[in-house]
């Protein structure tokens, strides 16, 4: 997310990219070329992208999970591998579980939940393990797969998405 600015102000931006479209981000591009002159031409560019927007997830959440399953189940599909149970009739009862944790009545069905779903992650990288050889490529993703899962709320070098790992917090 940008460090300062509403929601809102985000989506005018890309409301506003989205209008100009290629032509008019060159043309942009073109103008500042022009109006800073002689400093266009240095070798050297720095752009400063602390407020670059990523898409991470907080790290222990339960959407982590749900995305490794995926994973999981893409591996499983690539690799053509026999699966135990796929889980979806689970995953999709326990989704409706999560939905409206903050209702006092739906807070500890939502914990089990994220319980569930963690453990059946779990079971889901096991069962690649089991199946996949030791050398395959899904090594490292398996291992990642594995540290998110062991990761806890206090812990520090966290995950906090699957697609960029290397992402830190800054706050």
């Amino acid at each position: 997310m940008f460090a300062c600015g509403s929601l809102s102000e985000a989506s005018e931006r890309i409301h506003f990219r989205n209008r100009i479209g290629t032509k008019g981000i060159e043309q942009i591009l073109q103008e500042s070329i022009r109006i800073n002159g002689k400093d266009a031409e240095d070798k050297d560019v720095r752009i400063d992208t602390t407020v670059q927007e990523k898409n991470i997830r907080f790290p222990t959440d339960d959407k982590l999970y749900k995305n490794i399953i995926a994973k999981c189940y893409q591996v499983v599909q690539e690799e053509q591998l026999p699966i135990r149970q796929s889980y979806t009739r689970t995953l999709k009862k326990l989704s409706y579980n999560q939905r409206f944790r903050h209702h006092p009545t739906n807070k500890s069905k939502a914990k089990q939940a994220d319980k569930k779903v963690k453990t059946i992650a779990g079971r889901l990288i096991r069962e690649l393990e089991r199946d996949l050889a030791p050398s395959s490529t899904y090594q490292a993703d398996i291992n990642l797969f594995k540290k998110v899962l062991a990761q806890k709320k206090t812990d520090s070098n966290k995950i906090y998405s699957l697609h960029e790992p290397d992402v830190p917090c800054i706050y």
